[in-house]
């Protein structure tokens, strides 16, 4: 027999997952504007005044503006677009990643939106997952991406996707999902991955100053040793010790690290493309281990089945 508790708890879950579905949906349409635009759209023509100066007398090639860091260093802008003001480097990611969020994350988020609807948790999964590489992109862009015209669509699809991911979890039933999984969920092969996902980053990815490019601070590495990686090793521990709590965490992390992998590599990739140095090795390494991500995160959301059960 239920108790009227447990009544109580299913329904607070419903309406955190109603709430987060409908956040969902603003996060959807800002995300396709907000990568479409940082794709397609052109500068405007006053922009071109800042690369006035640097023209060739009686040509029409312009020369992109430069500017010195405060480290010394000479950036070059990228002049175009949305992205004008951001550095060759920062442009040249920022593109990858629009890219990545058009062909993959919006898919993956329309999939769980509609899967987590039905009441199965392995839809659930892939809507917090969805929501964690929303969250973790546009936290970014707010505050990595240089002022440009879509700033405030940026702090709001962070926020929608903040609140919406807080909700999207609370909605999930760990007891439920833990039994749900059983022995078919990859937890080993899910532990190694994240540790994979820990140390490769600590070893190879470590920049000098230099890598702050235009930037005043390293915030990819303060967003990714502060949050990502202290997630992932109590994933992994909480996987190891057969804890409720990894199969949330675990699943989440794997759905959100496979799409933010790949725009990790899509983002090497066109920084090759466009002269900006970067190692092919470690490039190959992250769409290695996104792969990876995308193969153990598939098998954990399977584990977890799409069998319809009380719509939320």
């Amino acid at each position: 027999m239920i108790s009227a508790e447990n009544r109580n708890l299913d329904a607070r879950r419903a309406s955190s997952l109603r709430a987060s579905r409908k956040l969902a949906v603003f996060i959807f349409i800002g995300g396709f504007i907000a990568s479409l635009g940082g794709l397609m759209l052109r500068a405007p023509d006053s922009s071109g005044s800042a690369m006035a100066g640097t023209a060739t007398t009686g040509t029409a090639t312009a020369v992109p503006p430069a500017f010195t860091s405060l480290f010394g260093q000479e950036v070059r802008l990228d002049g175009e677009g949305l992205y004008r003001r951001d550095s060759v480097s920062f442009a040249a990611q920022e593109r990858a990643q629009d890219l990545v969020t058009l062909i993959f994350a919006l898919p993956l988020i329309a999939a769980g939106f509609l899967f987590a609807r039905r009441g199965s948790f392995g839809g659930r999964l892939l809507f917090s997952g969805g929501l964690g590489y929303f969250l973790y992109c546009y936290g970014m862009m707010s505050i990595g991406t240089t002022y440009n015209e879509f700033f405030l669509l940026y702090v709001a699809l962070f926020a929608a996707a903040l609140y919406g991911f807080i909700l999207s979890v609370y909605a999930i039933d760990a007891d439920e999902l833990a039994l749900s999984c059983g022995e078919r969920y990859p937890r080993r092969s899910a532990i190694l991955n994240w540790l994979g996902r820990i140390v490769l980053p600590s070893l190879l990815t470590g920049r000098p100053p230099e890598g702050i490019d235009g930037g005043s601070t390293l915030f990819v590495q303060a967003f990714d040793l502060g949050i990502l990686v202290p997630a992932a090793a109590l994933s992994a521990f909480w996987l190891f010790r057969r804890d409720r709590r990894g199969y949330i965490a675990g699943s989440v992390l794997l759905v959100k690290g496979a799409a933010e992998g790949l725009a990790v590599a899509a983002m090497g990739f066109n920084m090759l493309r466009v002269g900006v140095a970067e190692s092919l090795p470690l490039i190959l390494c992250f769409l290695a281990l996104a792969i990876c991500a995308l193969v153990i995160g598939t098998k954990a959301v399977l584990s977890a089945g799409f069998r319809t059960t009380q719509p939320g």
